[in-house]
């Protein structure tokens, strides 16, 4: 006989639930309402804080190994931040299908990680913010269809006093993973993301601040967090607040704040939606402080005039309620295999970049740096009659990852005429949209496509020409000197190019300096091409190399984008036919005008 499906009493069994963690989270959210849900019945509970044979009537494990996947349907993962991943990962190989609510992974590493398990073991990961859930973020949604074209998202959870667990390991960086960034941040990240679609983040620059976290009087009270026994509080080392800049390749912009404590009276929630046809703003009151907004306010405003839209006014915590009703549906559902972990990927790609852009941020401050200004005729950086770059970075450098067009060799012309015949071959008629496509460059030629909505089927002409007239491109001056010298200096050097891995071997190749690259990564050779950090990362991977020993020189934002998720380095060049406006304004931590200033920042490599 066929098991029974599982869903509830309308769909099935209950799910066989077990609960990991009985923190504040697991004893104060999940584990009652999974008690009292008729679609769930909660078999066991994992906590090796806890002694006997049960926890209020239910069978007590003190490890997940205790746990066998013909026996459980879902494990819901409630433990401290830096063991999510961890225990998530053992469950999902061993076949056990698991929820766990942010931070699903604290680095893309463990995401990577994730995804391995879930195909390995068979089972589903589950995640997700429950602020989707809430009755007026959906009223939301549904009023942002009226505001056009979205050209903005501003998105701030601000408490008045709400650091959490002081003390504890919620403010101690090496198990919580960050401080509101993290733990606020993720929500509101979860939030804008089905107002963003599946765009890719291109920009972004943040910094971070800790003025209330190791101030007794802002914390979060209401909680009820158990005191530490015995020891002293230790020193939080996370920030309180975190401010955030997004862009999109679509060119959304999104501003973001998450502060666990502020001057402001009252725990506030924001959401405001800006549009062609009107904007879009909710004020509430995220999560569980009683120190809320009063009610939740949604209103509508349009040439000058606003309009307060009805919403329905939820009771605390109600979006749990209505999260656990969706989960046995995702469960049995076989398409939501990987899509948690593509969120939660994409999620922590943003988080780890606004860590490194506010790190980056720090260390510019503090360096000894020149003054600059902007020459209105000079594309770049100035000081007195020469361009420059910025300080000296701030770790010792022996590796350098190049991109390739517009930083190695000058393939602008070639590209053009390439990318005009292929258009004519396969669009028609017209002037081919060569300066869009330019501004693009850094990515995988499938990917502009997908962009610009234009055919796949313009790659294959496209590569055919490229190769036909790769005699034609030429390295850019100074640069055949400048990686001979970094090679002299005993640096180590790769390239991450857009191009497919072959073309960019073969064109270097033919140019005669292939054998001055220890590799060449094109974008056909890892699963996420710029702007996410993949291609760098797997560089450094196969130079056996550490980020912070790392650079990466680019000439597009892609470039950057790439380097900020990998932790290395991010350097802009302004040799070429790059936007320096759009480069300068992704913050790099280097600008370079002439190959020959690269060396500034390369001094010899240290013999070990």
């Amino acid at each position: 006989m066929n098991e029974q499906p599982i869903g509830g009493p309308a769909g099935g069994r209950p799910v066989r639930t077990v609960v990991v963690g009985l923190g504040w989270a697991g004893r104060s959210i999940w584990l009652p309402r999974l008690i009292g849900h008729p679609s769930y019945e909660v078999t066991a509970v994992v906590d090796p804080a806890l002694e006997g044979p049960e926890h209020r009537g239910i069978p007590l494990h003190t490890d997940v190994v205790e746990l066998a996947p013909d026996s459980v349907d879902l494990a819901v993962v409630a433990v401290p931040n830096h063991l999510h991943a961890d225990i998530a990962e053992k469950l999902l190989a061993k076949g056990i299908s698991v929820f766990v609510e942010k931070p699903v992974c604290l680095t893309s590493e463990e995401a990577d990680r994730l995804a391995a398990a879930e195909r390995e073991g068979g089972a589903v990961l589950l995640a997700g913010s429950a602020a989707r859930f809430r009755a007026d973020i959906g009223a939301l949604y549904e009023q942002a269809r009226s505001v056009g074209r979205i050209r903005h998202i501003d998105a701030s959870w601000v408490r008045a006093r709400g650091v959490p667990d002081a003390g504890g390991w919620f403010t101690q960086a090496q198990l919580s993973g960050g401080g509101a960034l993290v733990d606020l941040g993720w929500h509101l990240l979860d939030t804008v993301s089905p107002l963003l679609g599946d765009t890719a983040v291109e920009q972004v620059s943040g910094t971070v601040s800790g003025d209330f976290v190791n101030s007794s009087a802002a914390q979060a009270r209401w909680r009820n967090d158990e005191e530490p026994d015995g020891a002293p509080e230790a020193v939080a080392d996370v920030e309180d607040t975190a401010r955030g800049f997004l862009v999109t390749e679509d060119g959304v912009s999104v501003s973001l704040r998450a502060s666990w404590a502020s001057h402001e009276p009252r725990d506030v929630t924001l959401i405001r939606v800006e549009g062609s046809e009107g904007t879009t703003t909710l004020r509430c009151t995220f999560g569980f402080s009683p120190n809320r907004h009063d009610g939740s306010v949604l209103t509508h405003t349009r040439d000058g005039e606003s309009t307060e839209v009805p919403v329905a006014q939820d009771p605390i915590g109600a979006e749990y309620d209505r999260q656990l009703d969706a989960l046995p549906a995702e469960l049995a559902d076989p398409d939501s295999r990987g899509r948690a972990v593509a969120e939660a990927r994409r999620t922590i790609g943003v988080i780890e970049r606004l860590y490194a852009s506010a790190r980056g941020g720090a260390a510019r401050r503090h360096a000894t740096t020149r003054e600059y200004r902007m020459d209105p005729r000079v594309t770049g950086l100035t000081q007195g009659t020469s361009t420059v770059t910025t300080a000296p970075l701030e770790h010792p450098k022996s590796v350098v990852v190049f991109d390739l067009d517009g930083v190695i060799v000058d393939s602008t012309e070639v590209m053009r005429k390439a990318f005009s015949i292929a258009y004519a071959e396969v669009v028609g008629e017209g002037p081919a949209p060569f300066e869009e496509y330019n501004r693009h460059l850094g990515r995988y030629f499938p990917d502009i496509m997908r962009i610009m909505d234009l055919p796949l089927e313009m790659e294959e002409p496209f590569v055919r020409e490229s190769y036909r007239m790769a005699h034609l491109v030429p390295m850019f001056d100074g640069v055949p000197e400048l990686l001979r010298t970094l090679r002299e200096r005993g640096f180590r050097l790769a390239v991450a190019t857009g191009k497919s891995g072959p073309r960019a071997r073969s064109l270097l190749q033919q140019l005669g300096v292939l054998d001055l690259f220890d590799h060449v990564i094109g974008s056909d050779e890892i699963a996420h091409p710029k702007p996410a950090p993949d291609i760098v990362l797997h560089a450094l991977d196969l130079l056996g190399a550490e980020a912070h020993s790392a650079m990466m020189v680019g000439d597009a934002v892609t470039d950057l984008a790439s380097a900020r998720g990998a932790d290395v380095a991010a350097v802009a060049v302004l040799w070429g036919e790059s936007d320096a406006a759009a480069l300068l304004a992704a913050g790099p931590d280097a600008v370079l005008r002439e190959p020959a200033d690269l060396l500034a920042l390369c001094p010899a490599v240290a013999a070990d």
